[in-house]
């Protein structure tokens, strides 16, 4: 990057979709700081003109985004010579993450099932689920075999966190594991220096994806789908408990914590969404993006201005007017229903 132009034109290109204060906010919740005027690293002036957005960057120096890691490994059943060998992982995966700027989560030290046994085992679901949800990347040891750590896994496979799994040379990893289609890293190393010296080497090599995809998935921490089911549940007249009578396999627990927490917690299957949208009488679009109708009119008016909406930033016009097709084709059949 050679001038402020060229810095302001990736920006603009890499974050079309972001508003402007939406952006500004991202700054201040992921790189404090930076927006503060009195900070010689600071991003302190973002202007908005009748024809552009000027952002000045007054110096190059990267200020690292903290993020999340999430320890899987086995702990129920083990002995003690195998917990003695994942808690010395643990340790050392833990202080490599700390170099990196990522804060590690392990289980062992919030619900272990030997030293906190008094913990409920909802608690613990709850507990851990929603923590490898709010993770930025899962680190799986794969030493000993774990139904816990399995659950976890696909945890994350469904919030498409990241996954690193680290296991010694020669050991057989479960194929459910290592065939996971997700961003999935496999470590494998044999002795204990090697570990640290290939875990830091690819920590290093995916910690761009990893603040990228932070910065990407913070607008998923809003309550949009969960609000808007108890706001048509509420509006016709049911309760959580008649709800969940017509839905199967969901429980008024699970209904309360779609209701009540950020869609990055909640993160509901499609299949539930579909069910809880039939019987409140509307569509899945509906549920997850209340705003649709706002939506196809802005992109009608920008169809018909000749502008191009940035949401269809590197799309070919063909494309463009066959996604515009659709849509208008779904507004008819809604009509004629």
């Amino acid at each position: 990057m050679t001038n402020v132009d060229e810095a302001n034109s990736l920006l603009t290109r890499h974050f079309s979709h972001v508003g402007h204060d939406a952006f500004r906010e991202n700054v201040r919740r992921f790189c404090p700081g930076l927006d503060d005027p009195t900070t010689p690293q600071g991003l302190n002036r973002m202007v908005d003109t009748r024809d552009s957005r000027q952002l000045a960057l007054l110096t190059s120096k990267d200020t690292p985004i903290s993020l999340d890691a999430y320890l899987a490994s086995a702990l129920t059943g083990l002995s003690r010579d195998e917990r003695s060998l994942v808690f010395q992982i643990s340790d050392t995966v833990s202080e490599i993450c700390r170099k990196h700027n990522i804060n590690l989560y392990e289980p062992r030290k919030q619900t272990d099932p030997v030293h906190h046994a008094d913990v409920q085992d909802s608690e613990v679901f709850k507990l851990d689920r929603e923590r490898v949800l709010r993770s930025d990347l899962l680190i799986h040891l794969g030493h000993f075999p774990s139904t816990g750590a399995g659950e976890e896994l696909d945890f994350a496979y469904n919030a498409l966190v990241p996954i690193i799994i680290l296991s010694r040379t020669g050991d057989r990893v479960s194929r459910m594991i290592t065939g996971i289609p997700s961003l999935s890293i496999r470590v494998e190393y044999s002795e204990p220096e090697e570990m640290r010296a290939r875990l830091e080497e690819c920590l290093t090599q995916i910690y761009p994806l990893l603040q990228e995809r932070k910065v990407a998935f913070s607008s998923y921490e809003r309550n949009i789908v969960g609000d808007r089911i108890r706001f048509l549940r509420e509006s016709l007249g049911l309760t959580r408990e008649e709800l969940t009578s017509v839905v199967p396999a969901l429980t008024v627990d699970a209904l309360r914590q779609m209701e009540e927490s950020d869609d990055r917690t909640s993160n509901p299957s499609l299949l539930h969404l579909r069910q809880i949208a039939t019987v409140l009488k509307t569509t899945v679009a509906d549920l997850v993006e209340p705003d649709m109708t706002s939506n196809v009119v802005s992109h009608l008016y920008e169809w018909l201005e000749g502008r191009e909406a940035a949401r269809f930033s590197g799309v070919s016009a063909r494309d463009r007017n066959r996604i515009l097709r659709r849509i208008l084709l779904r507004v008819i059949d809604s009509l004629e229903d």
